[in-house]
């Protein structure tokens, strides 16, 4: 029997902004399928909000897909320093070659964002 669960609810809990939801969606069961980071990837672009941008990113580089360091690349862009945080985290945790040197300078350049 599946415990993976429905991907619509899955994706309303984490991007409530209650901590409690967050966390217990977070750390509980996900689902899983192919069209999970296409969806990741969807609401990531969906999100206006650092914070809400920095969830989608960070789970992103969780699921091991490296397809998805160009879109991580582009977070380090955005406008809100949560973001870009998240970005750089996602992409040291997926290990690509191109995502951790992206990383690394992004690191070095803007290391007062870090401290």
């Amino acid at each position: 029997m599946d415990q993976s669960p429905n991907l619509d609810d899955w994706i309303a809990r984490i991007r409530s902004r209650d901590a409690s939801t967050y966390e217990d969606t977070y750390a509980g069961p996900r689902p899983g399928g192919p069209g999970v980071v296409a969806r990741l990837i969807e609401e990531l672009h969906r999100s206006d909000d650092g914070y809400t941008r920095g969830k989608f990113a960070e789970l992103l580089g969780e699921m091991g897909d490296e397809s998805v360091v160009p879109v991580l690349l582009a977070e380090l862009n955005h406008s809100e320093r949560g973001a870009r945080i998240w970005a750089v985290l996602a992409l040291e945790q997926l290990g690509s070659v191109d995502g951790l040197e992206a990383a690394k300078q992004y690191r070095a350049a803007h290391a007062d964002e870090f401290g």
